[in-house]
């Protein structure tokens, strides 16, 4: 049976390193915690780097991927939207063009109703 991994909090150890920098020593701060001090010297590598942040869940993470997915929903939606606003508006040209009295275009239609 493989290791059990302990999960520490960020505020957990932010305490170990701020304590360390108050004056105790990195041995005494691992053997209080039952931490190795190897690891408390990561933390600590990252503390000063800024990288020391808690990482997201496993719910945060479904969260951002369905929030993706909804985002990319909408901007097909505004793109079909958009066509078809497109669409409406030439249709809507075209309709203008074919309602004048007497066109190009529908000079034989009336024609043909005359002579009925």
């Amino acid at each position: 049976m493989g290791k059990i991994r302990r999960k520490f909090t960020t505020d957990f150890k932010r305490q170990i390193i701020e304590s360390i920098e108050a004056g105790i020593t990195l041995n005494e701060a691992a053997r209080r915690n039952g931490i190795s001090p190897s690891v408390i010297t990561k933390w600590r590598d990252h503390f000063r780097a800024g990288t020391l942040v808690d990482r997201p869940s496993a719910r945060e993470k479904a969260l951002e991927k369905e929030l993706q997915k909804y985002k990319t929903k909408v901007g097909e939606l505004v793109l079909e939207i958009d066509v078809l606003k497109k669409t409406d508006a030439w249709i809507r040209r075209r309709r203008r063009l074919d309602t004048s009295i007497v066109t190009e275009k529908n000079l034989a239609e009336f024609q043909k109703d005359a002579e009925s």
